[in-house]
């Protein structure tokens, strides 16, 4: 077995088994062990695992490189067990032993914490020094509350226990009823929830501590005060009715008349900056069916209630603006989605003009690869390649526009320019000849095809904005030099860059252009000045 221990600057830990003939290491997302830091290239090494169980490690053009026990490699290098591997600002130790040595051993856990595990575990009666001369009738009343405060402090440590685990309202709910139930009296409850605004927005279902027996008469429903209600919601305060006929407070709701009910308790839940809700129990038969101390209890209860309520409502908000979030980024870059959620109702139809670079890049020969190849292997194959050149656009500041088949458009300029939008454009193409170029070096030991794109970047005047239908709307460009910008792609040769002289313009000399004759392109009457990118010469600047 091989595998790496990951060592963080923050001092977290990890573990990666290399169980693939090719491990990619890097900071883009594509690689199998991603190394989110800025001294860590995108795609930064490789591992490789050969039939005979050797395993070398290669850097693939890196910027800081690889370090083994501390000396840099400039050639695929075999990992011996317990090399210490340095890539960028993380440690990384390589370990190889054989498994079929290990002994595992079933422990054995004692009765008592099997208890503590299994959430048996119970509050101790507290002790009292009891006084020679106590009576048996004094003895039995001082068992008798140590018993109800174990009783009642255990449903406090167990509603503290249960509600801080659930992260729904549903589960919430259901706990708080299970724990109310066990105060003595309560036959029935609900909690009713307010929104924002303080308006009730959700009821949970009445629950029984005995539900009626199917075929009998049903009970009473619960006619709920707004008396109790706008009591609760002016104090914040729990309510003990020991007789709702009797008690004055309530003499002027008329609903509490008709309900027939006896004795209820009614406690608040109050979340850290409002009103959440409000919690019920009842009992129709008794009065006086709940004591202060139990209304102490239940107001603890509904405490630890609203804490969780809370707790499940960010919980809930912070996930679905995460799904939000991620779902516009998988279609969008980050830019457009700064957009959106700066303000979501200024995403409408239209659009504004803006001089943008675009820059398309196509895998040539691909349909041919394609029919050599499984479907799998396929999507494989153009999802790594999707990944990496999408992070490189994102990280030099374009918007993906959108995928065609095995090309890729990208915008840089809209919606918001950086001030060097071609210069970026151009930057990206070579990243991503660069970029093929490493991955080429491992096609063969993934048995994937050596890929290569042509390019072409043109620059000018969009409109850029919202197009499509209110139903469905694309953030993207359109325009005479979108059209010019696929020309040239079509016309560039495989690992070739071809621009256009407005994006030549604009580069200041930080790339080395090889002039081209004059290109004549389908739906140009005129032939278009055009410029090759030696990208495989470092040029200052780029």
């Amino acid at each position: 077995m091989a595998r790496l221990i990951i060592n963080s600057p923050d001092g977290k830990r990890g573990i990666l088994e290399l169980n693939k003939p090719v491990v990619t290491i890097g900071r883009g997302h594509a690689n199998d062990l991603v190394l989110n830091d800025t001294s860590v290239s995108r795609f930064h090494a490789v591992i490789k695992m050969n039939e005979a169980d050797a395993v070398t490690i290669a850097d693939r053009g890196s910027t800081n490189g690889v370090l083994i026990n501390g000396s840099r490699i400039a050639t695929d290098t075999t990992l011996n067990d317990g090399d210490a591997i340095k890539v960028g600002v993380y440690g990384l130790k390589f370990e190889c032993f054989n498994d079929s040595a290990l002994i595992v051993k079933s422990a054995e856990i004692p009765s008592t914490l099997n208890h503590v595990l299994k959430g048996e575990l119970q509050l101790s009666v507290r002790h009292e020094p009891v006084a020679p001369n106590t009576s048996q009738s004094d003895l039995l009343e001082t068992v008798r509350k140590l018993e109800r405060e174990n009783y009642l402090l255990t449903v406090l440590y167990d509603a503290g226990k249960a509600l801080n685990s659930k992260l729904s309202i549903d589960d919430i709910a259901a706990q708080v009823m299970e724990l109310s139930f066990r105060i003595e009296g309560v036959e029935r409850g609900f909690m009713m929830l307010f929104d924002k605004k303080g308006e009730v927005w959700r009821e949970t279902e009445v629950k029984y501590r005995k539900p009626p027996a199917a075929g009998a008469v049903d009970q009473p429903r619960i006619i709920f005060s707004n008396t109790v209600l706008d009591r609760i919601k002016y104090e914040a305060q729990p309510i003990l009715i020991t007789d709702a006929s009797e008690d004055e407070r309530f003499s002027g709701s008329e609903s509490l008349k008709i309900s027939g009910l006896r004795s209820a308790m009614c406690a608040p839940l109050v979340g850290s900056q409002r009103l959440v809700g409000v919690l019920y129990v009842d009992n129709l038969q008794r009065k006086s069916a709940f004591t202060q101390e139990e209304l102490n209890v239940f107001a603890l209860v509904a405490a630890q209630a609203a804490i969780a309520i809370d707790n499940a409502s960010t919980h809930e908000q912070l996930a679905e603006s995460a799904i939000q979030r991620s779902a516009l980024e998988r279609f969008l870059s980050p830019d457009v989605v700064e957009m959106i959620a700066a303000d979501p109702t200024g995403v409408k139809l239209g659009g504004i003009n803006q001089k943008v670079s675009v820059m398309f890049a196509d895998i040539r020969g691909f349909t041919s690869l394609s029919e050599r190849m499984a479907p799998e292997k396929i999507v494989e194959v153009l999802n790594e390649y999707f990944t990496r050149v999408t992070d490189v656009i994102f990280d030099n500041g374009g918007t993906l526009d959108k995928y065609i088949g095995d090309a890729v458009m990208a915008v840089f300029g809209a919606p918001i320019s950086k001030g060097n939008d071609a210069v970026n454009a151009v930057r990206v193409a070579v990243e991503i000849q660069r970029l093929l170029v490493e991955m080429n070096r491992d096609a063969a030991a993934r048995s994937w095809p050596e890929l290569q794109v042509g390019i072409g970047i043109n620059t000018g005047i969009v409109t850029a904005g919202n197009i499509g239908s209110p139903r469905r709307i694309d953030y993207t460009v359109i325009g005479d030099p979108v059209n010019i910008a696929s020309r040239l792609m079509s016309n560039a040769a495989p690992g070739q860059i071809i621009i256009a002289k407005s994006t030549a313009d604009e580069l200041g000399g930080k790339f080395a252009l090889t002039g081209l004759a004059p290109l004549k392109v389908r739906g140009k009457a005129e032939p278009l000045d055009a410029f090759s990118v030696d990208w495989q010469k470092k040029a200052a600047g780029a």
